[in-house]
């Protein structure tokens, strides 16, 4: 599994790959522990339940995509629709749909931010919600 996350110590962000034998990851900044809340599932490789570098009991999926690339997309289709009688329209629909059907998930932490690739944990994860989001954003 890849991690990108804030120290939670230093707040250095930092890309790192963590594997279920290899515990000791450590901050390259302040060389603390990057995985103080690794649960007994995450170390066994069977369950994401919490954040293991925050705590965070909630965590969600969504799709690994760059949002604001996704936006200009939508607005470059809608600012061509009028010249190209709405075919543009047409265009960035298809492309939407087949970068939907490639792009990978991604888990995330509602509380850091902490971002989990390449792991089959993930899929286990609930989808975003806005409540849970306005909870952490709020402490």
């Amino acid at each position: 599994m890849q991690i990108t996350a804030p120290c939670p110590h230093c707040s250095h962000l930092q890309t790192f790959d963590f594997s279920h034998s290899q515990v000791l990851n450590k901050c390259v900044k302040c060389d603390k522990p990057l995985l103080p809340h690794a649960t007994q599932g995450l170390l066994e490789g069977t369950k994401l339940n919490q954040c293991p570098l925050c705590g965070a009991a909630h965590l969600y999926q969504r799709k690994d995509f760059n949002q604001k690339l996704g936006v200009a997309l939508i607005v470059i289709g809608v600012l061509l629709a009028y010249f190209t009688y709405g075919l543009s329209l047409l265009v960035v629909t298809l492309i939407d749909f087949f970068l939907f059907k490639k792009i990978k998930e991604v888990g995330i932490c509602y509380q850091c931010g902490a971002q989990f690739r390449n792991s089959p944990l993930i899929h286990s994860l609930d989808a975003f919600n806005l409540q849970l989001f306005d909870y952490y954003k709020n402490l």
